[in-house]
């Protein structure tokens, strides 16, 4: 990133533009993406910015995604006040949900419980940072949540590689031809990019009303439908926590019992993450 790549993007009319951000020092992130790449970071987010801020425009929008690790998660407050303090638009703390392997896996930092105190008081101090400034904030729980599917929402979107496969999800079509493993707790499960049809031969509308493409999002949906019957008409007495209890109950339950498609087994992001 330098000025006449910053003024080109500006000019483009690109609605907005995301930085990834590994940690909040070059200690942290030089370690995890090579050395010297935070400066070289901070350079090019307010190169980019001071190109935005030039032509007076609103747009693009700059965000910065946060990895979260156990390294860098204490980091977070201070990261929030660099983005507040440089012009950052939007802050996302993001998991590392897909790991090739169990170097990776030691890199993700999912809690399977409530967060301890330590981490509560991270989250409200990345909070207070961000409260007074125009910065959007998304910090997301640190620990394992209850749900019927992932917040890429496979009942209604699908990804479509540059070859134009057609998949559930960019995390299902990698640019690869051969199987790629992943990990997730105990799982390790092998499997082949899964692409449903490609939009060279076929129409999209096809592709999606496939039999094997709907038996996918079906999958999901009974999951899905299941979840919100049990929640539904929890009331708001005395007795509503013991009801919500009994349905959190009957919802993990009946989820081990129906699990997701092979496809997804070991992606972290079916524990909210």
């Amino acid at each position: 990133m330098h000025k006449t790549v910053a003024d080109s993007l500006v000019d483009s009319g690109l609605d907005g533009l995301t930085f990834s951000i590994a940690g909040n020092s070059g200690s942290t992130q030089d370690s995890l993406r090579g050395i010297g790449s935070f400066a070289l970071l901070q350079k090019a987010i307010r190169t980019f910015i001071a190109a935005k801020i030039s032509r007076g425009t609103p747009l693009p929008c700059v965000a910065v995604s946060y990895l979260l690790t156990p390294e860098t998660v204490s980091e977070i407050p201070s990261a929030v006040s660099w983005c507040r303090k440089n012009g950052v638009d939007a802050f996302v703390a993001v998991h590392l949900t897909q790991s090739g392997c169990r170097s990776q896996q030691k890199l993700q930092f999912m809690m399977s419980t409530h967060e301890v105190r330590r981490y509560q008081l991270l989250r409200v101090q990345t909070q207070v940072r961000a409260l007074f400034s125009k910065m959007r904030l998304d910090l997301k729980p640190f620990h394992q949540t209850l749900t019927p599917f992932c917040d890429i929402n496979p009942l209604n979107s699908l990804f479509i590689s540059a070859g134009g496969d057609v998949s559930p999800c960019v995390f299902l079509y990698p640019p690869i031809e051969q199987e790629v493993t992943w990990y997730h707790k105990d799982l390790k499960i092998r499997q082949k990019p899964l692409s449903f049809g490609n939009v060279r031969n076929l129409s999209l509308v096809d592709i999606w009303e496939d039999p094997k493409c709907r038996q996918f999002r079906d999958t999901f949906r009974k999951r899905k439908d299941y979840h919100d019957r049990k929640l539904t008409g929890i009331s708001y007495s005395l007795d509503g926590s013991a009801e919500l209890d009994a349905a959190v109950e009957a919802i993990t339950q009946y989820l081990s019992m129906h699990p997701p498609p092979h496809a997804c087994m070991a992606c972290a992001k079916l524990d909210g993450f």
